[in-house]
């Protein structure tokens, strides 16, 4: 089984981890770089040892393998982005600013070194977890982690009320399906409120 494999059969069956320590970010930062800079297939632990100067045995003390170390920096984006979505929306977050973060949040990951050399070198891995339930599964649990950041606009008629859970699943699938076959920049954000603003703008009516 291949790394991608192992990747993907972890992230399938166990999901992405909790929120990592921020005593991981010095290793997860040595991952993220050396997957940009080999790419998913050829990153090994030797790899990340080196990236960070220290023996095999002290990383395998921090992590495990690199199917764990790789789902800890989903891991970390993904709480990052939930992170200053909460802070948005404690600001007073509406439709448009809704649509304004999703459209930041695609474009950002767009521009992200280690997506770049997964869309340009290993795009078959990216099917691959299509295919295999893996993206599915991931979608589910992101959307169960979103669900009361797009309750709490709700309950205070920043943005429409309704079904929480199907709104957040909606997000989740619209920063999916523009990141993964990505739109013009310039219509970006004019394709997000299309697809977006009716189901959030609390102007619409029921």
């Amino acid at each position: 089984m291949g790394a991608e494999e192992a990747i993907g059969a972890a992230l399938q069956h166990r999901g992405l981890p909790p929120r990592p320590d921020p005593a991981l970010d010095g290793v997860l930062d040595a991952v993220e770089r050396c997957l940009t800079r080999f790419g998913l297939r050829r990153t090994t632990m030797s790899d990340i040892a080196r990236e960070l100067g220290v023996a095999r045995t002290t990383l395998y003390r921090q992590v495990s393998s690199l199917e764990e170390a790789t789902a800890l920096v989903s891991s970390r984006r993904l709480h990052r982005f939930l992170d200053r979505l909460v802070q948005l929306n404690d600001q007073g977050l509406d439709a448009e600013g809704f649509v304004g973060v999703i459209a930041h949040t695609i474009r950002t990951t767009l521009a992200d070194p280690v997506m770049q050399r997964l869309l340009r070198d290993e795009p078959d891995v990216l099917g691959r977890w299509f295919a295999d339930g893996t993206v599915a599964g991931l979608v589910a649990q992101i959307t169960e982690l979103l669900t009361p950041v797009v309750r709490q606009a709700m309950g205070s008629g920043r943005i429409r009320a309704g079904d929480p859970a199907l709104a957040a699943e909606w997000i989740v699938r619209t920063v999916l399906v523009l990141t993964a076959v990505p739109t013009a920049d310039e219509e970006l954000e004019a394709t997000v409120r299309f697809v977006l603003l009716p189901m959030l703008d609390a102007g619409t009516g029921a």
